[in-house]
């Protein structure tokens, strides 16, 4: 037909990200690009530029976040998507509640009144993935359950490092996994709360930052075994702060 239109991707080696959540080979530094990545095509499709048409996903989850060879992400499945008005500050479409169990806004299934904070919520859901090594729902004794409502009362209680990924965490910049936990907002309730999706890829591209100053830090070849020889030894959970630690009484 000479109005179909087919969308063509570039292969996907590593296929969707949910395979590769609990891969320790996985550095945070390349977790944050594939967030980043991922966050750049959602903000395309809900502010885009030159056009009167926004579109809104509808199922944004991680496996739906499609990995090339050199870990580029592509945002994918399009096939629930809606189309509404850019020229909004707010587009609501009233329509019957589609997506997976797990990822959906909970004002969507109340409302039945879809918005681009939708996508921002689920949106929220992968970068706790990302950050926790593992899918947010879990199927025991025959069912499917949440992990959101532990997840979202140990970021409250500031309790962070009880979920973080064990081989992430040891790696990881404290500022750049401060600036990543900021976009817990993508999770508040009310919509007017959560963030657009470009200050969302504002705040990972810092952390992105942090991390990469943090890995850039020059430190003696033996600073392990000037580490562990000084009383008491150096507890440090980053390249920069060990080396504070290793020079503050020069």
């Amino acid at each position: 037909m000479d109005d179909e239109k087919i969308i063509v991707y570039e292969y996907a080696s590593h296929g969707s990200l949910d395979h590769h959540l609990s891969n320790t080979d996985l550095t945070w530094r390349q977790r944050l690009k594939i967030c980043i990545a991922a966050a750049k095509g959602l903000c395309y499709l809900h502010d885009p530029n030159g056009t009167e048409q926004r579109v809104i996903h509808c199922d944004i989850k991680s496996s739906n976040i499609l990995l090339d060879e050199n870990w580029n992400a592509k945002v994918s499945d399009m096939g629930l998507s809606k189309i509404g008005p850019a020229n909004q500050s707010h587009s609501f479409l009233p329509t019957n509640v589609v997506g997976t169990f797990g990822y959906i806004d909970p004002l969507y299934i109340e409302t039945y009144s879809l918005t681009k904070e939708s996508d921002v919520y689920s949106f929220g859901l992968v970068l706790f993935e990302v950050l926790c090594g593992r899918l947010c729902i879990e199927h025991k004794n025959g069912h499917f359950h949440s992990l959101v409502p532990m997840w979202k009362k140990i970021y409250e209680e500031m309790k962070l490092d009880e979920i973080i990924f064990e081989e992430v965490k040891q790696h990881m910049d404290p500022r750049s996994l401060k600036t990543f936990s900021d976009d817990y907002q993508c999770l508040r309730i009310s919509r007017e709360e959560r963030p657009k999706m470009s200050r969302v890829v504002e705040k990972l591209e810092i952390a992105l930052e942090f991390q990469e100053i943090s890995e850039e830090v020059e430190l003696p070849i033996d600073y392990e075994e000037m580490s562990k020889a000084a009383v008491p030894p150096l507890v440090y959970r980053s390249k920069e702060e060990l080396m504070m630690l290793l020079y503050k009484d020069l």
